[in-house]
């Protein structure tokens, strides 16, 4: 039995080769190996995906609220980071702040990171 997941990822994968009329072929074999039930998963597995390569190719930008497009842009230029694309999430327990997350490492200017460390430094 293939799983929804793993037809989303072959899908991902033949879509960036650029395989042609890959509509028609994908369904055909939906079709033929009777898979249809299984397309709202799939889709949900390929928006996944898909969020999951934004990610990794750009910036993504955590903040405890929402912010205006112009502040993510003077994030990605601190970071030197202008030339990506960023991905915004909202993580309300960051209180404050920013966290950044691309190329490998973690810039994390969050308040909730700073009052971790305090706390750690009295306990000390």
């Amino acid at each position: 039995m293939i799983k929804s997941k793993q037809l989303a990822k072959a899908i991902y994968e033949l879509a960036e080769s650029k395989t042609e009329h890959l509509d028609k072929k994908i369904m055909d074999f939906i079709e033929s190996r009777n898979l249809k039930a299984q397309i709202p998963s799939v889709l949900y597995h390929l928006e996944k995906i898909m969020e999951m390569e934004e990610e990794r190719k750009g910036i993504v930008i955590e903040t405890a609220h929402e912010i205006h497009h112009e502040t993510a842009n003077k994030i990605r230029k601190f970071l030197d980071a202008d030339h990506l694309k960023e991905v915004l999430k909202v993580k309300k327990e960051l209180i404050g702040g920013f966290r950044a997350k691309w190329n490998g490492q973690i810039y994390d200017s969050s308040i909730m990171t700073g009052l971790k460390k305090l706390e750690e430094a009295i306990i000390r």
